[in-house]
């Protein structure tokens, strides 16, 4: 949750260490509809109306929102990025692929460099195999290990 980054805070060794935080103010329906009520009930009052219109009920609804806001705790959530400057791999922790695509996209914004998923063949190319490997590499072929019809 610290914004102030300096090097010993990112760097451990080789390792650049950063995280994405996340907020999101969920503004619980029930709770907005009882303080637009109580908001529309004074307004009317003050102004002496019987009805608000469209706009001025959407207006109303945009104040009581921010108010809201304001008063309430976020819902956060952190995901850790750590990248290891030295091999060049970068890793993340989510399940989510929303989360993927944001955190990839801000870390190719941010360093200039841009990020490969991991997959069987990045691996291999990693490994730098020789001769005799990078032939029955090639050779493999995909097969699923799931059985048509389910499981036995």
């Amino acid at each position: 949750m610290d914004v102030e980054l300096d090097r010993e805070k990112v760097f451990f060794n080789e390792y650049v260490c950063l995280g994405l935080r996340v907020d999101r103010w969920a503004v619980p329906k029930p709770l907005l509809q009882a303080h637009l009520r109580d908001a529309e009930a004074a307004l009317l009052e003050r102004k002496g109306l019987e009805r608000l219109g469209k706009k001025a009920r959407a207006d109303l609804k945009l104040f009581v929102l921010k108010k809201l806001r304001r008063q309430l705790i976020p819902a956060t959530r952190s995901t850790d990025l750590v990248w290891n400057t030295g091999t060049g791999m970068a890793r993340f922790f989510s399940q989510s692929p929303r989360v993927h695509l944001l955190l990839q996209d801000l870390f190719e914004k941010t360093f200039r460099l841009k990020l490969v998923p991991e997959s069987p063949g990045t691996a291999a190319e990693r490994r730098q195999l020789d001769a005799r490997a990078q032939k029955l590499w090639e050779a493999l072929e995909p097969t699923s290990l799931a059985r048509p019809g389910g499981a036995e």
